[in-house]
């Protein structure tokens, strides 16, 4: 199966989860790669003004991974507004999570991942997966291996 992993990372956190995933579907015999979702400005600015560099297409794959970090109690505005732009995901296998830095999920995370989930939803993707890593919490290696071997198992 080729699968599409597409990421926004600024700091490198949610790339990170983004390549142990990579690597477990590629050791599980599938064809993964990363795709990354840019921005002109290292500032993006207001919601909805940010003018994507790298906005990667989604369709030549056969399921699709989106991770994202949360920014301000919510999921990136990069990768709402990217969300948004992409064509219909046509019922597709899809994996979503999110980073945080703070320690426990319902500090900016759940809502962050529901917000993915229903902008997955309005292309019309079939999310089977979700997981949000809290990355100050002492429990973050297992839930980045939780999801992974979720992930890896779909």
């Amino acid at each position: 199966m080729n699968i599409g992993i597409i990421v926004l990372s600024k700091t490198g956190n949610t790339l990170l989860v983004a390549q142990r995933i990579a690597d477990a579907l590629s050791a599980a015999g599938h064809t993964a790669s990363i795709a990354r979702v840019t921005v002109a400005a290292d500032k993006p600015g207001a919601p909805g003004s940010h003018q994507l560099v790298d906005a990667p297409d989604p369709t030549p794959y056969d399921a699709v991974v989106f991770g994202a970090p949360v920014w301000g109690f919510s999921l990136a505005d990069v990768m709402k507004t990217y969300l948004a732009q992409i064509p219909a995901l046509g019922g597709k296998k899809t994996v979503c999570f999110v980073t945080q830095h703070f320690p426990k999920p319902w500090m900016g995370g759940n809502r962050a991942l529901r917000q993915m989930r229903e902008a997955c939803a309005q292309k019309t993707a079939n999310v089977t997966l979700t997981g949000v890593i809290n990355w100050s919490a002492p429990t973050r290696e297992a839930q980045i291996a939780e999801l992974v071997a979720h992930a890896a198992a779909l």
